[in-house]
């Protein structure tokens, strides 16, 4: 009897303690538990602005320096596939026009582009949950997205494509929230098209929007009324979506006159670049990645990793455990393709891993009321406690990442004696001395330099490594590389002798080499050296008169060459 009167006493509290709302005609009733979700999502959020805003500035790796670059050349009329080209579908060119259409084209407007699209999918994640299980279950989702979306050895301080791809996902999760509570036609047109624009973004986006097809037919078949006609409108009109942004993307590209040019490029090259690394190796880059991406963040992902164990208890419905197992499994795999494993491929999986982490709390609270018959509405808020604990604990670990960032050092430790701190600089110096109609030439794979001095690349080959790739059509593009920096006569030329960012493959044509020695040699002067010690944080950079008498000692150079008047 006092157990009772004890229950309805909190009852009482929790009563009191809720809002009511109302906006026009409708009266919305908000919980404590919502009052505290929102207050906690606030504060998530304004850390993460103000960690994200540390890396404004930061330099770009090659990859998110290329995409960028060919985002501005589709704003500028360029065609892709012919006047520039990259191995992925036309939505990652259209995704960063778009970024730049809207934020600007430099660092720290792309920079801050992404703070905005981060903070979109963290709320999204966040209401996702809150709307499939608890608000407290969208919480901790959405902070297990916003701090393992920054784990540096997964690239979270860059611009990478994949954060695109996480937005697109966790926009599909989020509208397939909308679509089980309204059955209208539209939702499901664009759920299919939030989850068909993630594969247009990068390809292994194609299990995430398998995913979306997979878990309508789950829903059906836990349905009170398994009517087929309903099953087969729904996944009509959701393939509609998916197939919408996928066919418009195409026709597109068909009228600007590329679309042959597409097939080479997506189809044929790549074809020469699958099973290039075995199962076995992939199994051992599998574990090095992940060791690396979750050495300092593995509360989180051990957290995450104990809904698919916790699911399994008789207290959680069938239906949440296929949820559960169908959502791991199909964003696990969009890391999987080619046995990579590279740390920002990772990023793809992230939405996934959060919405795991808000169910692990969903099933340690759904395991104590019914397992063990504890309903104390307090426990809920000791979870959260102890989880902001450890957060806070994270946090403190991790203080000089998140708030006094080493730009060179960072890059170092995840992308090795890359020349990425080094490209930035080289263009600050050629900037202070170039006017603005002189062109530059790049000997390497850097087309992040294009975008730091606001050039154009002579040629459309920016990633020099496809020139020196085995494949059958590398002659063709060497000597249309040559042909295009002898037209244009730049007037400075970088060259990288760097075996990462030329990165020669065995038994190619060295005709690209023996041209370069000698038109370099006739017609430039070197008014710039960056010498690379290996293991060293900072590079030796001499301009001018140094430049030219000074002995480079590293094995990795980049040489800076004007035109001789």
């Amino acid at each position: 009897m006092a157990a009772t009167t004890t229950g309805k006493k909190q009852q009482t509290v929790q009563k009191n303690s809720d809002t009511t709302i109302k906006f026009g005609t409708k009266t919305f009733l908000v919980t404590q538990e919502e009052k505290i979700s929102y207050l906690l999502l606030a504060l998530i959020i304004f850390l993460v602005v103000l960690i994200r805003s540390k890396f404004l500035l930061i330099p770009y790796e090659r990859d998110e320096g290329g995409y960028s670059y060919y985002g501005k050349l589709l704003l500028s009329g360029k065609i892709p596939y012919k006047d520039f080209y990259e191995q992925k579908l036309p939505g990652i060119f259209y995704f960063y026009a778009m970024m730049i259409s809207i934020f600007g084209s430099s660092v720290k407007e792309m920079h801050t582009g992404f703070i905005f699209l981060n903070i979109a999918t963290i709320l999204l994640l966040f209401f996702a949950s809150k709307r499939l299980f608890t608000p407290f279950t969208g919480l901790i989702t959405a902070v297990t997205f916003a701090l393992v979306s920054l784990t540096p050895n997964l690239s979270g301080f860059t611009i990478q494509a994949e954060h695109g791809v996480a937005f697109f996902s966790s926009l599909g999760i989020y509208l397939y929230t909308l679509v089980r509570v309204n059955k209208k036609w539209y939702w499901y047109v664009l759920m299919g098209l939030a989850l068909g624009s993630a594969f247009m973004v990068k390809t292994t986006g194609l299990f995430v929007m398998f995913w979306g097809g997979l878990i309508l037919v789950i829903d059906f078949v836990f349905s009170k009324e398994r009517v087929v006609k309903e099953l087969l409108r729904q996944v009509f009109f959701y393939c509609l979506g998916a197939i919408s942004v996928v066919a418009f993307l195409l026709i597109t590209i068909y009228v600007k006159g590329s679309f042959n040019d597409l097939v080479f490029w997506v189809y044929n090259i790549p074809k020469y670049y699958v099973n290039r690394i075995s199962y076995e190796d992939g199994v051992k880059y599998f574990g090095y990645s992940r060791d690396a991406i979750v050495m300092n963040y593995k509360f989180l992902w051990v957290h995450s990793v104990l809904a698919l164990a916790l699911c399994l208890i008789r207290s959680i419905d069938l239906r949440t455990k296929l949820f559960v197992f169908s959502l791991a499994i199909l964003s696990f795999l969009t890391i999987v393709p080619g046995y990579y494993f590279y740390g920002h491929y990772w990023i793809q999986l992230i939405p996934g891993m959060a919405m795991l982490s808000g169910i692990t709390y969903y099933c340690v609270m759904s395991l104590l009321k019914n397992g063990f018959n504890i309903a104390s509405p307090n426990l809920k808020y000791v979870y959260i406690a102890v989880f902001s604990v450890f957060v806070l604990m994270h946090l403190n670990k991790q203080r000089s990442y998140y708030f006094s960032p080493n730009y060179d050092l960072i890059l170092r430790q995840v992308y090795g004696n890359n020349p990425f701190p080094e490209t930035m600089e080289i263009a600050k110096y050629l900037n202070s001395v170039a006017k603005p109609e002189d062109q530059v030439a790049v000997f390497g794979s850097e087309p992040e330099l294009f975008i730091y001095m606001n050039k154009i690349s002579p040629t459309r080959h920016v990633f020099f490594s496809t020139i020196v790739a085995s494949i059958p059509e590398h002659k063709q593009f060497q000597r249309e590389f040559v042909r295009d920096i002898e037209k244009v006569k730049p007037k400075y030329f970088v060259f990288y002798r760097h075996s990462v960012s030329l990165l020669v493959q065995a038994n190619v044509d060295q005709y690209v080499f023996e041209w370069a020695n000698k038109y370099l040699a006739e017609n430039y002067k070197v008014i710039g050296v960056v010498d690379m010690p290996d293991n060293t944080l900072r590079s030796i950079y001499k301009y001018g008169v140094e430049a030219a008498a000074y002995q480079p000692t590293a094995q990795n150079v980049i040489y800076i060459f004007e035109k001789k008047s």
